[in-house]
Order: C-alpha cells, then structure tokens, then sequence
C-alpha cells in the first residue's frame, strides 16, 4: 500500500508544529540624527542588546555623554567631528549589552561648544526571551520506580522527531 504525497507532507507538517520554539529578537540599530538645531528623534524606547547610532549632520562638534549615578566619572562618553563623508568620525555608536545595561530609564546628555544642547530621554526594556514550549513542570511519559515517578524529559523529543523525519524522507525517496 502506498502512502500518498500528501499524506507525507501532513505527518512532516505535524511534527514540526508540535516541536517546542523559542522566540527572540535579533540585535538593532536604532539611529538618531544631530541637526543643527534638533534632535530627531528626541526621546526612544530600545531593548538590552541593542545598538544606538548617533549621527552627526551639524557642522560643529557634539559630545555625548551618559552618567548613569551622576558621579561626574560617565559610563559612556563620545566625541563626533562636524559632519563627514569620507568616515565616521562624525558618529557614536553604543552598543547597550545587557551584561553592562539594566533596564530603566537613561538621560543621554548631548553638548555642543562644551555647553548642554539637548537630552535624549531612552527607555531600555528588558531582552526577555520566551519559549513556548510545555508549560513547568510538565512531563512526557511518567516512569514509575520504587514509588518515584520519573519523567522521560523533553530532551529526548527533538532527536526522536529528527530521526522519524529523516526515516520518512528517506523511505518516500527510495519508493521514487
């Protein structure tokens, strides 16, 4: 008897939609823009891990500085030169690791001929990752022992699933 095409293609789907996922988001940049006489945009919301760009269009020099327990000692400082083509002297670039970064809300101070020209109001989220995979304290397959109850874990699912997978490619493969 023959398994139709179809038929293969449905088990091949359901195997793969019962496999447990994770969710993430990948690394971003986020950009701000230094006019002349604006900063755009003036206040962003960024998550752990990501990257902030600051460009310098102005035709002057900005420092950037960020003094997270206002000590007077900033855990980052950046210098960018009037607006350049040519290389990037004229951006900072910060890349907010998590390891280095809490959540919270920051105050990034912006100067221009050493005095105050704008603040950048940021809102760092926390990098959460969620999986969706059985919820705690779930087990496959309950073993009993002496009165113990073991569970076959979940790590063994993958492999199996894979290995089924592969089976069923390979037998529709040599029926070809």
């Amino acid at each position: 008897m023959r398994t139709p095409r179809g038929g293969i293609i449905t088990v091949l789907l359901v195997i793969v939609l019962l496999m447990p996922t994770v969710s993430a988001h990948g690394a971003n940049s986020f950009s701000f823009i230094m006019r002349e006489g604006a900063l755009q945009p003036e206040s962003a919301e960024v998550v752990q891990n990501d990257t902030l760009i600051f460009y310098n269009v102005a035709s002057h020099n900005r420092s950037i500085m960020l003094d997270v327990d206002s000590d007077g000692n900033p855990e980052f400082e950046c210098i960018t030169t009037s607006m350049n083509s040519s290389n990037t002297e004229d951006e900072c670039r910060l890349w907010l690791d998590p390891l280095n970064w809490s959540a919270g809300n920051y105050q990034i101070e912006i100067f221009s001929n050493s005095s105050l020209w704008n603040v950048l109001n940021l809102i760092l989220l926390e990098d959460v990752h969620n999986e969706s995979g059985p919820p705690s304290g779930y087990s496959f397959g309950e073993v009993e022992d002496n009165d113990k109850s073991e569970s076959v874990g979940n790590s063994y699912m993958a492999p199996i699933g894979l290995v089924v997978v592969l089976g069923i490619i390979t037998l529709t493969i040599r029926r070809k």
